[in-house]
C-alpha cells in the first residue's frame, strides 16, 4: 500500500479555480460601478482556498466557510449585486466535499454538478454579452438623432411627430443627455434608402434642429 498523499486532490483544486474563474462576469459587470472595489475584495476571498494545496484539511475548511459566507453576503448585498458570487459559492462547496479518496462516487456526483454549474454559467455569461453588447453593436440602426437648440426642444413636438410620420418616422420623442437635447426619430428597418434619405432632409429642416445622425441600436434601441 503506498503512502496517502497529503496533496489536495486535483478534482477538488479544478472546481476551486472554476470558482475563482466564476467570479469575472460579475466583476467585468460592475467595472464602472461604485461597488467594483467591495467586489474585487469579495472576489479575492474566493482565492484563498488555492493557498493551500497541500493542506486538505484546512481546504476542506475555506471553501465551506467562503462559500457559506458567499451564500449569505449575496442576500445581505443583493442591491449591490453580490448575488454573482452564487455560483462561486456553489463551486466551492462543491469542492469542500468533492474529495475522490474518501467518497469516490460523490466526488463524481459532485464534479458533474460543477461542470454543469461552470457550463451554465458560461452560457448565461455568452447570452449576456450577445444580448447587451454584440446584438446592437450588428444591429441596423433605424432611429435619427437629430440635435436641436435647447429653446426649441419641446416647442412642436407633437407637430413634428404627425408631420415626420408622413415620411415614414414610426415615432418622435424628445430626449436629453447632460447639456445636449435630441430629437430621437425612428423609422421601420424595411424603410427604403430613398425613402430615409428624404426623411433625414425633412428632420434636418426642422426649426432648431443643427446635426442628424443615426443613432446606434445600444444608445437609441
Amino acid at each position: 500500500m503506498g503512502p496517502v498523499s497529503t496533496r489536495v486532490h486535483g478534482l477538488r483544486r479544478a472546481l476551486a479555480a472554476g470558482a475563482v474563474i466564476a467570479t469575472l462576469p460579475g466583476l467585468l459587470l460592475t467595472l464602472t460601478s461604485y461597488v467594483f472595489p467591495l467586489h474585487i475584495l469579495t472576489a479575492l476571498s474566493v482565492m484563498v482556498p488555492l493557498f493551500l494545496p497541500r493542506r486538505p484539511t484546512a481546504f476542506t475548511r475555506a471553501c465551506a466557510i467562503t462559500g457559506l459566507f458567499l451564500l449569505a453576503w449575496g442576500l445581505l448585498g443583493f442591491l449591490a449585486g453580490m448575488f454573482v458570487f452564487w455560483p462561486s459559492a456553489l463551486l466551492l462547496l462543491l469542492a469542500a466535499f468533492a474529495d475522490p479518496r474518501r467518497r469516490p462516487v460523490t466526488a463524481k456526483v459532485l464534479g458533474t454538478a460543477g461542470g454543469l454549474v461552470m457550463a451554465g454559467l458560461l452560457t448565461a455569461t455568452g447570452l449576456f454579452v450577445w444580448r447587451i453588447h454584440a446584438a446592437p453593436a450588428m444591429a441596423e440602426p433605424h432611429t435619427y438623432r437629430a440635435v436641436t437648440d435647447p429653446d426649441a426642444f419641446y416647442d412642436e413636438l407633437g407637430n413634428h411627430d404627425a408631420h415626420l410620420k408622413r415620411y415614414g418616422a414610426t415615432s418622435v420623442t424628445g430626449t436629453a443627455h447632460e447639456d445636449e437635447h435630441y430629437l430621437d426619430v425612428r423609422f421601420p428597418d424595411g424603410l427604403p434608402e430613398e425613402r430615409r434619405a428624404a426623411l433625414k432632409r425633412e428632420i434636418e429642416s426642422l426649426p432648431g434642429v443643427t446635426r442628424v445622425d443615426l443613432c446606434p441600436v445600444r444608445d437609441c434601441g
